[in-house]
């Protein structure tokens, strides 16, 4: 899993400026898969609780996994006012968990840092029936002309930037990790962001640049530029599609 130095110090941004997951998601599970409140989940490679708390929402008991320190500390903050989430520093390949203590492992935008196959034998030996795997992510839209421009800026700014989302795994690692037997399904989701908030959302991920880089000050240039060109009305709007993939590991 990712080292945890790569979001130290940006877990105030991440919890700002990362989109959120549509509400759609927990239909989806009580309509198909039999899902509810009563289930405990997993959220592995938490960060600062965004997917957690679509979970809590729904009154799910939600045990938030991260290696990172610094994402836990705002998930808390930010999560506080729950009573049925706990928090435990811990990997996607070791979590710490008890044996077959969940029924539900979830996992957003964090899944391709895992070790596919540590993981996956993580996962096996912590869930208990339904055995449910639910990887969940937002793509960027690259078809809305604004998001591909941002897009574009990001892969000329951004140090080891291969892409975002399930962009940046190659479909085989996820058709091998469910036993190529799974479940898909996308909706449409975006983000209204003003100048701090699309400064932010750059600055939230891992391949952003530091301010003591060189090029810092001209990717912050030209990500003014880019807002003062496309906003409307102080905002302008980024577009996802988000995907989710659904499985079982018995």
């Amino acid at each position: 899993m990712v080292a945890e130095g790569d979001f130290t110090g940006k877990a105030e941004n991440y919890s700002k400026y990362r989109p959120a997951y549509p509400i759609e998601i927990i239909r989806l599970l009580k309509e198909k898969y039999g899902f509810n409140k009563d289930m405990v989940i997993a959220d592995i490679g938490c960060g600062t609780g965004i997917l957690a708390r679509l979970f809590l929402e729904n009154g799910n008991p939600v045990i938030c996994v991260d290696p990172n320190e610094d994402m836990l500390a705002v998930a808390k903050k930010i999560l506080s006012s729950y009573s049925n989430v706990s928090f435990v520093v811990g990997k996607a390949e070791s979590t710490h968990l008890n044996d077959h203590s969940v029924n539900v492992i979830t996992a957003g935008q964090a899944f391709h840092w895992f070790d596919m196959d540590r993981a996956k034998r993580e996962f096996r030996r912590i869930l208990k029936a339904p055995n449910m795997v639910v990887l969940i992510w937002n793509d960027r839209d690259v078809r809305d002309p604004f998001t591909q421009q941002y897009e574009e800026l990001v892969r000329e700014f951004s140090k080891g930037y291969h892409g975002t989302g399930s962009t940046a795994i190659p479909a085989e690692r996820i058709y091998s990790f469910f036993d190529y037997d799974y479940d898909y399904y996308q909706m449409d989701n975006f983000q209204a962001l003003d100048l701090d908030g699309l400064i932010g959302r750059y600055l939230s991920n891992s391949y952003s640049l530091q301010e003591s880089d060189p090029r810092y000050r001209e990717a912050i240039s030209r990500l003014e530029d880019l807002f003062k060109t496309n906003q409307k009305d102080g905002k302008i709007v980024l577009k996802y599609t988000t995907k989710v993939f659904i499985g079982r590991l018995i």
